[in-house]
């Protein structure tokens, strides 16, 4: 009786040995499938409200950028603006924020419109690093809607 007793306290430890690195992985999986995803950005003017350069994402990936001005209106100092955001085939997010032309920097909020991450919020923070050729650098935060 005793020996059967260990052998089922046995097995229950067994099977919590195995449950729990499973349910710690389902769990770590879901916190990192909700967490944000950054991406760095570097862009330059190509034409009359077009910047182009290179987006790197989760995994280094690198992907080609377009950002195309939409709209723009200025209230002093500050451009107010709305863009398009194409990051290669991945997704296209809709952004429209500020560009505060006494220090270059740019913040902006919207949301992936199409592709990967639809429905995801989008933070950008910019900075023009380079006025004569209209040069931006900063990153892309996609905060992956909720299921």
């Amino acid at each position: 009786m005793r020996f059967q007793r260990l052998g089922r306290t046995s097995l229950s430890i067994a099977a919590l040995a195995t449950a729990i690195p499973m349910l710690l992985s389902q769990s770590a999986t879901a916190s990192a499938s909700s967490a944000p995803l950054m991406w760095a950005f570097d862009k330059c003017a190509t034409g009359p409200g077009v910047w182009q350069g290179t987006a790197t994402g989760p995994g280094n990936i690198q992907e080609p950028l377009k950002t195309q001005l939409t709209s723009f209106r200025a209230t002093g100092d500050v451009l107010h603006v709305d863009f398009n955001w194409y990051v290669g085939d991945t997704y296209l997010a809709r952004l429209s924020g500020t560009l505060n032309l006494k220090t270059g920097a740019v913040v902006m909020n919207g949301q992936v419109a199409e592709g990967s991450y639809v429905g995801s919020q989008v933070h950008e923070e910019g900075q023009l690093y380079d006025s004569a050729r209209s040069c931006f650098a900063g990153t892309i935060q996609v905060m992956p809607a909720s299921a």
